[in-house]
Formats: structure tokens, C-alpha cells, sequence
């Protein structure tokens, strides 16, 4: 229900961002400039616009037929608006990488990663509440509160992360540390339950719900992308890895663009 979509909306695309910017340092190095680009403009490019000029308005024309609705075509961006927007991080990147030298930090402990997310959650409220309804779309981002709180910051600590080999840190977080954020992330879950559940409406013209959504994203996004990726490595990250991880990987970035048509096919069947 709301409160399943809340627990997840709140981090994963910006987990996605995160470890979508880990690779392309690296990736760069070994490609050089003009190659890298040209392989995110027909990867990236090619899937977005194989959705949005084919793919999506297949589906959008699909769906209206079977609900009595006029038929007409149109340019549907939908899910890979995020195909997008990491294309176009990608390329600023691909260019501040030619003259700006390669930023050098180790991990930061996860408790100033904490402290961090509560400082990303300042900037995200800032803007939920400061820019325009009409303009949080602009672009064909999706919230840009989400944008500026969580995507460019996340994708940012991406970039740095795969320059410094952050998901070495990860691996050797002591356990104190890996517990500690797996409570802070159970913590979320409750306080999202009691949340959506109504039970925190107590205060006479608040809303809680509006409020805690326009703060909790930030500061619960890194607790959960860090125990997110620790916890897979600990227990899915075998070497060789296992047929079902293999193919899983290979085929993510395809079943990203196409899941809307299957699951829309899907509802419509049963």
C-alpha cells in the first residue's frame, strides 16, 4: 500500500543515481572521452528514446483502447525519465572530468554520512516548499525537491565514490556500523507505518504526512542505500556469482525499460 510505495520511493532512484555515477569514473579512464560519451548516447539515448517515440506510446495506446477511450499517438516519457536525467548527469560529468582535477576522499564514517542526509533533507524541504508546482516537472525531472535534495547529490557521491573505491569501506564496515544502520532504516520503516497509518495526526492543522514527506526522504536515502549495499554483499556477492545474480544484472537495464508494459499488460489480464 502507501506505506510499501513511501519506503521505497524515498531512496531507491536515488540509490540508482548512486551507483549508476560508481562505474563511469572508471569506465571513462578506460574508454577516453569521445567513446565514453558516444556509448551513454546510444545506450542511454537509444533506451530512452526506444521508449518514449515507441515503446510507451504502444502502451499509452493499448491501454486507452481497451478502456473505450479516444486512440491517438503521443510522445510518452514515463519510467525512463530517470534514463534520462542520468544521461544528462553524465555528460556534465564527462565534460568537468577534462578540466577539473579527480576529487581524492576516502569514505566519510557513516555517522557523517547521517549527518550529511539530515543537511541534504534541509535542501529538500527548502525547495518542496519554495519552487512552484509548475516548475518541480521542468525538464521531465520528476520533483525537482527530489532532484536537488537527492538525485545530484547522490550521483555527485557516485562519481566520487567509484574515483576513491568507496564499496571497499562498505565491505569492511565494522558491525557495530552495519547494525546500527539496519536499526536506523527499521527506525524509518516504523516512523513511515505510524505515519501513514495516521497515528502521528494529532496536532490541530498539520499535516503530518505532507510535512514528514517533504524531510524524511535525505536522511533516511543514505542509512538505507548503505545498508542496502552492504547487505548484498554480505549475503549475494559470491565469487563467481550465481546464474540467477548473472543474468539478473545483464538484464536490468532492460526490464527497466520495458516493466510498465508488462505490469500494465499484467493488471489488465487479472
Amino acid at each position: 500500500g502507501l506505506w510499501f510505495l513511501n519506503v521505497n520511493q524515498s531512496y531507491f532512484m536515488a540509490a540508482f543515481f548512486f551507483i549508476s555515477a560508481y562505474f563511469c569514473p572508471k569506465s571513462m579512464d578506460r574508454k577516453g572521452f569521445r567513446r565514453f560519451v558516444e556509448d551513454k548516447l546510444v545506450r542511454l539515448g537509444g533506451g530512452f528514446l526506444l521508449y518514449s517515440l515507441l515503446l510507451g506510446p504502444i502502451m499509452i495506446l493499448f491501454c486507452r483502447a481497451y478502456g473505450g477511450y479516444p486512440v491517438s499517438y503521443e510522445f510518452y516519457v514515463g519510467p525512463p525519465w530517470f534514463i534520462l536525467w542520468l544521461l544528462n548527469f553524465t555528460l556534465i560529468y564527462a565534460v568537468i572530468a577534462q578540466f577539473a582535477a579527480p576529487v581524492k576522499m576516502n569514505m566519510p564514517h557513516p555517522v557523517i554520512l547521517l549527518l550529511f542526509g539530515a543537511f541534504l533533507s534541509a535542501a529538500f524541504y527548502g525547495v518542496a516548499v519554495g519552487v512552484p508546482q509548475e516548475w518541480q516537472y521542468l525538464g521531465n525531472m520528476v520533483k525537482w525537491w527530489y532532484g536537488i535534495g537527492l538525485y545530484i547529490p547522490f550521483f555527485t557521491a557516485g562519481i566520487i565514490a567509484g574515483r576513491n573505491d568507496w564499496m571497499k569501506s562498505v565491505e569492511e564496515m565494522e558491525t557495530w556500523c552495519v547494525w546500527m544502520l539496519r536499526t536506523i532504516v527499521v527506525g524509518f520503516w516504523i516512523l513511515m507505518f505510524c505515519i501513514v497509518g495516521g497515528w502521528l495526526s494529532f496536532i490541530p492543522n498539520f499535516n503530518v504526512f505532507m510535512t514528514a514527506n517533504s524531510l524524511i526522504p535525505p536522511v533516511y536515502a543514505v542509512p538505507m542505500t548503505l545498508a542496502l549495499i552492504q547487505f548484498f554483499h554480505q549475503y549475494f556477492n559470491g565469487t563467481p556469482p550465481s546464474k540467477i545474480a548473472k543474468y539478473a544484472g545483464a538484464a536490468a537495464y532492460t526490464v527497466y525499460i520495458i516493466h510498465t508494459l508488462v505490469y500494465n499488460v499484467w493488471i489488465i489480464a487479472f
